[in-house]
């Protein structure tokens, strides 16, 4: 299978790169968006008539929650303008090559507890920027797929973490502040709410969830397709930290920093990916325990405070 994925260069396009290599798909990175706008229709259509894949991963996005909030405009744009553009390329490529978005469980927003654990029939309440932008992609992508009878499934992926995530995530940014604890750079670590509780599941899991979808839907899985990528379980940040603080070995020494603190956050977002293992028998392998040891590993030595 050829595989292109759009996003390449992007913290879940590199992982899934590999992960289609590794089993032995043809995987063709898209240029990066200094050398490829995806809200231009027509360089999108020259590359998918150039590539004619079998199949599309659209991972390019605004991907960061307050880059969202801070330019929406943009952030539509690429998430709405870029998604039509990667199905008129398709179209007017005359293939029917099968197409996975990568969409997200911000779509849900701010749940009640009864909705726990999310499922993709539970109700759509975002009202912060990333969660409408997602939503309005999703829309786009089901119905291009409808209007033009491309095969398409949309994910809605809850956090996922790992190696090579930018340090504006939270996790990423925990182990560069516990190594500058650990390292006598810092005095404390800065936190914002360290009480909500997240879904997460390692990127490497969420590339494999990809593939497999990929695979599914070229078999000819019947589509369309909304569907949830998540672990099943919830864990609250303090955790994540403390066990960041067991890896490096230092007592967790905290000091809570207005600048961290997200105003009216929901206390706990965990989803249900039981349709994702009924259609592809997928399951979260790695445990979180591995995952923040990865992460700790790769942070450089600090020479000042994160």
């Amino acid at each position: 299978m050829k595989v292109l994925v759009t996003g390449a260069t992007g913290f879940v396009g590199r992982w899934l790169l590999r992960e289609l290599a590794n089993a032995g798909h043809h995987a063709v990175a898209a240029p990066p968006s200094a050398a490829l706008d995806v809200t231009d229709a027509g360089a999108v259509a020259r590359l998918v008539h150039e590539i004619r894949p079998d199949a599309i991963a659209h991972l390019a996005a605004v991907a960061f929650g307050p880059a969202a909030a801070a330019d929406p405009e943009q952030a539509l744009r690429t998430a709405v303008v870029g998604t039509q553009a990667v199905f008129e390329g398709i179209r007017a490529a005359g293939l029917r090559c099968a197409v996975l978005v990568s969409g997200s469980s911000e779509v849900y927003g701010d749940p009640e507890p009864g909705d726990l654990p999310l499922d993709e029939y539970a109700p759509l309440r975002a009202t912060r920027p990333y969660g409408l932008v997602k939503l309005a992609q999703e829309s786009v992508a089901l119905a291009a797929g409808a209007r033009y009878r491309i095969p398409v499934i949309v994910t809605r992926s809850f956090n996922h973490v790992g190696p090579g995530q930018r340090r504006v995530f939270v996790i990423p940014a925990f182990a560069r502040r516990v190594r500058a604890l650990r390292e006598g750079v810092a005095p404390d670590i800065p936190v914002g709410n360290l009480d909500v509780r997240r879904d997460l599941t390692d990127v490497r899991d969420v590339a494999r969830a990809y593939r497999l979808l990929l695979e599914g839907i070229t078999a000819g899985l019947d589509t369309p397709l909304v569907v949830n990528v998540a672990s099943g379980h919830s864990t609250a940040i303090r955790d994540v930290l403390e066990q960041l603080c067991q890896i490096a070995g230092v007592e967790a020494r905290v000091r809570v920093d207005a600048a961290f603190v997200r105003p009216g956050e929901p206390s706990e977002v965990v989803g249900n990916s039981a349709l994702l293992a009924s259609l592809t028998g997928w399951r979260p392998e790695i445990p979180l325990e591995r995952t923040l040891e990865d992460v700790f590993a790769e942070m450089p030595s600090p020479t000042a405070a994160a």
